[in-house]
């Protein structure tokens, strides 16, 4: 039987990783949806790929912690 100590731990990181997902969500979802607000940006192609990539890290960080380390093991 698992700590409750090691689940709250899992529980907070899992929730840790899912806000950043979902703030550069947002950010990419604005660069989609408002392109004439940053279409001065000189970088803005290089600002999507870059909150892309930050994105795929933190999306492999929660799919890693959701398969190897789940709360009831």
């Amino acid at each position: 039987m698992p700590s409750p100590q090691r689940q709250s731990r899992i529980y907070a990181m899992r929730e840790h990783l899912n806000a950043h997902v979902l703030m550069l969500k947002e950010e990419l979802n604005l660069f989609f949806d408002n392109p004439v607000g940053v279409a001065g940006h000189p970088a803005y192609f290089k600002s999507i790929e870059d909150k892309l990539c930050e994105l795929a890290e933190y999306q492999g960080a929660l799919d890693a912690l959701q398969t190897h380390f789940t709360e009831d093991k």
